[in-house]
């Protein structure tokens, strides 16, 4: 194992269980469900048809400390766990952006998880195209992405936009030149770009798109509600420590050395 993981494992035991082994089986009434964005790493992933990331390791770590269990579940998309959770499904979604149509339905921690700038991904065949011009253009998005209110009322009046899945389904589109420009987060599209072998198709727009930030979500009325005070103390107390900072490296690894 190289000596860098291994420092890492040292210093972030819970790292690879995730949350401590409970001495006995949860209660029902502890025991809690959540989902997230299966394809935004580091934040959250699907790896072995479960939810992994920096958002379900700290959801687990701050909630196992009021002694509740958390089953991370993948529900296909980004939207499908956006309607689970509007429909009750699942307790509490591990991080969204706050915006205000989600606002309509959900309760977000003071605190963020991360801070992310939002980058325009574009194919090498625009590369000799400077100043770009994003209008007329095909714009590849997720089902459920939301890139803030402003990008939200602009792509729904003037921006031709395809909708799919997967990010997977994006990247390809994009390398291959079928859509123009893809809006996504810095970090999670060049760690995609680099997974799936397109770093020589793919590049990021030297200006950013928009910088938000991604925060616990809980359905309204959620049996949560009363901690969220509490969970918002807890992660300001951890993004102080950069605690979060330090096992952002440690999953970004874990993405790229995933089979």
């Amino acid at each position: 194992m190289p000596l860098i993981f291994t420092l890492l494992l040292a210093l972030l035991p819970s790292l690879s269980s995730y949350a401590q082994t409970p001495t006995s089986a949860p209660s029902p009434s502890k025991t809690l469900t959540a989902c997230g964005h299966p394809m935004y790493p580091p934040l959250s992933w699907e790896q072995d048809g479960e939810l992994v990331g920096i958002a379900p390791h700290l959801v687990r770590k701050l909630l196992a400390e009021h002694g509740y269990t958390v089953n991370m579940q993948v529900f296909g998309n980004w939207e499908r766990c956006q309607l689970a959770a509007r429909q009750g499904k699942v307790d509490l979604i591990v991080a969204a952006y706050k915006t205000r149509q989600r606002e309509q339905y959900f309760l977000f921690s003071d605190t963020p998880i991360v801070a992310d700038p939002v980058g325009i991904f574009t194919h090498f065949g625009n590369g000799s195209v400077s100043p770009w011009n994003l209008d007329g253009k095909t714009w590849g998005l997720l089902f459920g992405d939301s890139f803030g209110d402003d990008f939200d009322q602009a792509s729904a009046r003037r921006l031709h936009v395809e909708r799919v899945s997967t990010g997977e389904q994006n990247f390809r589109k994009l390398a291959l030149g079928r859509i123009d420009y893809m809006p996504i987060g810095l970090s999670t599209g060049k760690l995609q770009t680099q997974k799936l072998g397109l770093t020589g198709q793919i590049f990021p727009l030297p200006e950013l798109l928009t910088l938000e930030y991604y925060h616990l979500a809980l359905p309204k009325g959620s049996r949560l509600e009363p901690l969220l005070p509490a969970l918002s103390a807890r992660l300001q107390v951890l993004a102080d420590d950069h605690y979060i900072q330090r096992i952002t490296f440690f999953f970004e690894r874990h993405y790229l050395d995933a089979p």
